[in-house]
This record gives C-alpha cells, structure tokens and sequence, in this order.
C-alpha cells in the first residue's frame, strides 16, 4: 500500500508531503489544478514518465520520493526485492530519484542506488495504473491474451513454453548452420576422403624413400660390385704375390731389425696391423657376392615403390615423405572434423525432435486451460458490466489453435510464438438481440472503458493486492452510470487501495479519502495547493464539482449524495 508521497522543487510544488491511507482515495480540483502532476509523480519516481522541466526552480534539484507498507504475504515483491539485496526488515519500502541539476540523476531502493531497469520492474508488481487512454489496449489480441493468462495464473506456464521454445529455436537455428556447413563443405571433403584413402594406402614411414634410394642404388650396381669384390680379393690375399704376401713378407724381414730401432719396431708394427686389416678386408670381400646378390625383382619392386612415392610428392607439392605425412595429418584432421560434425548433426536432430514432442505437449497444455480460464473471465466480465450499467451485455473470449491436428517441426514458426499455440479475441454486444463480434467492431469508447475495469476487477481476485490508479477514467460518463461506477471503484478498493482522478462528483462521494488539488499564487508564483479534506471541506469540494460553485443549493445537493451514500 502507497503511504506516503514526498516531493521536493517538483514543477510547481516547492516541497509536499502526503498521506494515502487504505481504500479508495479520490483526487479533485477544477480542470488544470495539476490532478496529473501529482499521479505522474508516482510514474516519475519508477523511471515511467519523462524527467524534461520537472524543477520548479531550475538552480536547485528535484527529489522525489513514495514509501509503501510491503505486508509479509506479498511473497512475489519480498522475494524480488531480496534477490535484488534490498532490505525490508521493517516492511516498509522508500523508492526514491534524485535530479540533480548538473543533469546527474540517482534512483533509491531503501537508501541503496539502484538502476532503472529495477525500478520499471519493480512498479508492475506495486502499481496498476488505468488511464482512459489505455482503454485502446484492450483491442490488441496481444494484451487480450496477456489479461487472460493472468487471469489463469498462467503466466509461470507460458514463461515455462517461451523458454522450451526459445531454446528450440536456439537449436534449430544450430542446426541449420551445421547442415549449411556440411552441404558447402561436401564436395572438399569428398575430394580430402579420396585424398585420405589414397596416402594411408601408401603406408608413408618417415625416411623410407631415402632408404629405398640407397638400396636402389646398391643393387643397381650390384653385378659391378660383386666383380670389383672378387678381383680386390684376388689381388689382397689368394693371387701369387697378393697384397697380403707382399705385406707378411716385408714383416718377416723388418722383424729381424726390430730390436734394433725403434723406428723399425714402430714400422713393423704397422705391417702387423695392416696384415691384419688386410686379412679381414679379404674376409669381408669374399662374403659380398653372398650380400649383395643380384636381385632383379627387388630392384622392381623398389623402383615402384619409389614411383609411387614421387608421384605422390609431385601431386601433393610435397618435397618428402615428412611434407606428405604431414599434409595426410592435416586433411585427416578435417575429414575427422567433418564425420564428428555429422554425429553431432544426427544427435541434435534426435534432440529437437524429442524436445519438439515436448514442446507440443506443453502448448495444448497451455490451449486447455486457457480455454477453462476463457470461459471463467468471460464469465466474471460480464457480471461486472452488469454493476457498471450495461444490463444485457454477451461477451465471448475466442481462442483458436493456430493448427488443428498434428503439425511438423517443419510448421514451427507458421503455428507457434513465444507465447504459445493461441490466438485470442474479445467479442462483444451491449445488446442481447445483436450477434456478438470483435471489440473494435462494436464497442464505444465509453463501453470500452468499462470493459477494461471490468476485466481488471476480475483480475483483481486473482492477483496480490497493489495500488491501482485510476486516471480519470469517468470521462463522457454521467447519470445512472456515473454511480454505477462510483459503486463498482469502491468494490475494488475492498481488497486493494485505489487512487481515482476524477471530475465526477458521485466517485468522489464514494471515497473514503478525499484529497483536493488547487492552483494558486503565491508571492507571485504559481503553486499547487494540496489538502486532505475533513468533512466540512469535502461537502463544499462536492457541491463545487456539481455545479461548478459553492452555493446552498449545490451544498444541500451534496450533503444528500454524501448521506446516500453513506446509506
């Protein structure tokens, strides 16, 4: 409940600090009193309304500031307020923006900075504000639907539907890029595939062609190889006068000498060890015609593995096996890339086909029971029009199913939004022998607005109570209606605290508060005047609104209405 509006050089109030008690709370004064200037201040401190020559003098700032009474079962602002780390131990909670001249404006949450994000948040769980000119919302679908699921409660339904439904479309849109990915990338990878198959095929091992080389040279010259060995070992150990003679010959006779010089015991030396090495030479020489065989299909088969090789360095612009090995790695990489995209492709297709099922099980959810809510709002409207001088009125609440029947995953975006499968329309009469049709077919602007109030009021039974204002709401009613009305605002304010601008005095006899609004100058400057009126003040507030003076008769006239009422 509002408790307390304070303002400080706020247009053209210097300093103001008012009370609101429970109940129904009127706001008088004759025709540009400044009634708006008090309610958009309310608009003002929750960052709703523009904050353009609000000082009332320009050298100093402008605050603004509404405390609320929060009682403990008002569970959904506790519980917004907590996450947001306000305190409200005491139950009471202060909004409140500062204007500072330099331009610099500061918003309050119980003393705590806060942002204005918070504060439009925070206004749609404390205020309802209904001004005549909302009246036209009521023929956007879009609003019908949103005043039927909160009628329903069921918002936290739909919000559960937008979010599977936004996540699929999250999916989808992943999906598609996905495939868009593979069909651009098909005819690369089918040529890297080939490519894949045709070097794993060569079972490419690094230095191999270098090996392969040597032994191609090798046995290339293998014949002229094994005809060199046979005649080096001819001459170094088996023929007449081989080397090898020569050498243990020369030995034998130095060795005589070798006690004698050191210089022939040194080259005696030698001669033994160039023996020695001769006679493992000859050994060696003799085993290469069994080593290095002629081998003709060895040869083959390497010069087509080679073939082989340098082709494929040549196709591929590679200089060796290590560059193919390579290249073989990095194309792997990418056709592995590709097949683990394929998987992930199948995966999350079977995922948003299964989350898809889902999805429609929760839209025909939602369809069933708004269409049970449809009929119960329908219902609760019409028995408010009733209250507000419509005496026959028909009203139909009509939902259609974007799709009857089974749809594909295909038609998602042709039958369902965010807010589900449904479209919504209000249809009307005021008159019981008339056909019923949508709103912006037959309705006035005054069977309109109370259309609005009516749908309020039922809402009003299912929602927490909060402050709802009522912006002159009366315009072009008068006469039986006029109280009518009276009687049905004053229902309201049974179970949430109303706040109603208005120039008709049957509203204003049926507050329980009375608050009056005047213009006036003041060393001359013009200021607003406002006062919280006793019993005396609000019979001549009244008379005044009757006919437009204060004189005995409008006097007399009000105090009857005033004792009516309280009848």
């Amino acid at each position: 409940m509002l408790t307390e509006l304070h303002l400080k050089n706020y247009i053209l109030i210097p300093e103001l600090r008012l009370d609101f008690k429970p109940g129904m709370t009127v706001l008088t004064g004759e025709t540009g009193a400044g009634k708006s200037i008090i309610v958009g201040a309310l608009n003002l401190v929750f960052g709703k309304a523009s904050a353009n020559q609000i000082a009332f003098d320009p050298t100093k700032d402008v605050y603004v500031e509404i405390t609320f009474t929060i009682p403990k079962e008002y569970y959904e602002i506790h519980s917004y307020l907590n996450e947001a780390g306000i305190d409200t131990g005491d139950n009471e909670l202060i909004v409140a923006r500062e204007f500072a001249v330099s331009g610099k404006t500061t918003s309050y949450l119980n003393g705590r900075k806060t942002g204005t994000t918070a504060l439009k948040e925070l206004h749609d769980l404390l205020i309802d504000f209904h001004h005549q000119r909302d009246q036209q919302s009521l023929l956007n679908p879009g609003f019908q639907l949103d005043l039927l699921d909160k009628f329903g409660t069921l918002m936290p339904l739909r919000a559960a539907f937008q979010l599977r439904f936004n996540e699929l479309k999250h999916k989808l849109a992943t999906l598609k890029a996905l495939q868009e990915a593979e069909n651009n990338n098909q005819q690369l990878i089918e040529l890297y595939r080939f490519q894949l198959d045709e070097l794993q095929a060569a079972v490419l091992v690094s230095g191999d062609d270098q090996s392969l080389e040597q032994e191609f040279e090798l046995l290339s010259h293998s014949e002229e190889i094994i005809i060199l060995a046979s005649e080096l070992y001819a001459t170094f150990y088996e023929q007449e006068n081989s080397l090898y003679d020569v050498l243990t010959g020369a030995q034998a006779q130095l060795g005589k000498y070798a006690e004698m010089s050191s210089l022939i015991s040194e080259i005696n030396t030698k001669l033994e060890a160039g023996i020695e090495n001769v006679q493992d030479a000859s050994t060696l020489l003799r085993t290469v015609k069994e080593r290095i065989a002629s081998d003709p299909e060895r040869l083959a088969e390497i010069r087509q593995r080679l073939d082989l090789l340098n082709g494929l360095k040549g196709k591929y612009k590679c200089n060796s096996i290590e560059d193919l090995i390579a290249y073989k790695y990095k194309i792997e990489q990418v056709v592995q890339s590709q097949e683990n995209n394929q998987a992930e492709i199948q995966a999350l297709t079977e995922q948003i086909g299964i989350e898809f099922e889902g999805l429609v099980i929760a839209a025909n959810e939602l369809s069933s029971k708004r269409l049970i809510a449809a009929a119960k709002l329908a219902k609760d409207i019409l028995a408010n029009l009733q209250q507000l001088s419509i005496p026959h009125p028909q009203l139909e609440i009509q939902i259609d199913k974007k799709a009857e029947g089974k749809i594909v995953l295909s038609d998602i975006s042709r039958f369902f939004a965010d807010t589900g499968q449904d479209t919504i329309e209000i249809r009307f009469s005021a008159n019981p022998d008339s056909p019923v049709l949508p709103l912006k077919s037959v309705v006035s602007g005054g069977e309109l607005s109370r259309i609005l109030l009516a749908a309020k009021q039922a809402l009003t039974q299912v929602l927490p109570p909060r402050t709802i204002i009522l912006d002159e709401i009366d315009v072009g009613i008068g006469g039986k209606t006029a109280g009518a009305l009276a009687d049905f605002i004053h229902g309201l304010a049974k179970n949430h605290q109303v706040i109603c601008i208005t120039h008709l005095a049957k509203i204003a006899a049926a507050a329980d508060n009375h608050i009056s609004i005047d213009k006036k100058i003041v060393h001359g400057a013009t200021v607003i005047e406002v006062e919280s009126l006793d019993t005396g003040r609000r019979i001549n507030e009244i008379a005044r609104m009757l006919s437009g003076h204060i004189t005995e008769l409008s006097v007399q006239h009000a105090k009857e209405l005033l004792n009516d009422i309280e009848r």
